[in-house]
């Protein structure tokens, strides 16, 4: 399994040469598993890069797609109306959520609002790709060509979920936007439980915490408890506050590794292969 990060950023885009190092674009990692099958997570506005990059792969590679949203939050979803695939009529989009206990529609709701004449020309229905919004209700499902991802809720203001991947031995947990409200989830630790790499919601630090109670992240410090209570070997952190620009997050990242040696900031354009 290969993990690329095409955006890091949590809240909102952040441009500047400040932010250059780590990057700027909200939230969208593409996944390539050991069968070569893709699956893209979510679509903060680094997927228009990404798609910039699909319009020159094989053909065979950009045939069928799957976007697989945690939740409706705008930096999660706002990059879709640039993705360039999504017009292209050879290509079979699927949009999916999974996890028990979304609301019917949610997902398709959230995309068709977004892209209403109020905020973009080219409503969903008319973007050109074969495009179809899953959403499924269930803990566990078979994304692609036998590719398991098993879905769990967890804290934020809006219903999220957590994923956790399993390809050839290999696992991914991807945990954005949670919130430990009242010390670490401990399901979190749990679905988390020996993962090759997990990663997580890093936006504040301790200090920060209090200031923003029900804003729905993490601080760095609890990404590493959960970490370390669950055994992973790598540790991503991402979802970066907007406030923290490259000098700030290369200081954190060094208290990072000085705690947890698997440990590192997540930054566009970063590899990694499992």
């Amino acid at each position: 399994m290969k993990v690329k990060f095409y955006g890091v950023r949590g809240s909102v885009p952040t441009p500047g040469s400040e932010f250059a190092q780590y990057g700027g674009n909200t939230i969208c990692i593409l996944l390539t598993f050991s069968n070569n099958r893709i699956c893209i997570l979510d679509a903060g506005t680094g997927i228009r890069m990404l798609g910039n990059e699909m319009i020159h792969w094989r053909r065979e590679q950009v045939g069928a797609l799957y976007l697989l949203i945690t939740h409706t939050h705008l930096d999660h979803i706002e990059g879709f109306r640039f993705f360039k695939p999504g017009y292209d009529p050879r290509v079979k989009l699927s949009v999916v959520t999974c996890g028990v206990g979304r609301q019917d529609g949610e997902l398709r709701n959230a995309l068709e609002e977004h892209m209403s004449p109020h905020f973009h020309p080219v409503p969903l229905n008319q973007m050109g790709a074969n495009i179809t919004i899953e959403q499924t209700d269930v803990k566990s499902w078979d994304i692609v060509d036998g590719i398991t991802v098993d879905a769990m809720e967890i804290p934020h203001p809006v219903k999220t979920f957590s994923y956790r991947f399993s390809d050839n031995g290999k696992t991914l947990v991807y945990c954005t936007d949670i919130e430990h409200k009242d010390g670490i989830y401990a399901q979190m630790v749990e679905f988390a439980r020996g993962a090759d790499l997990l990663i997580h919601d890093a936006q504040y630090t301790t200090e920060e915490l209090p200031s923003r109670k029900g804003w729905g992240h993490s601080s760095w410090q609890q990404a590493i408890e959960v970490a370390e209570r669950a055994g992973v070997k790598k540790l991503a952190l991402l979802h970066h506050d907007p406030d923290h620009d490259d000098s700030l997050l290369a200081e954190i990242e060094a208290q990072c590794k000085g705690r947890f040696q698997g440990a590192f900031m997540a930054r566009e354009g970063m590899e990694i292969e499992l």
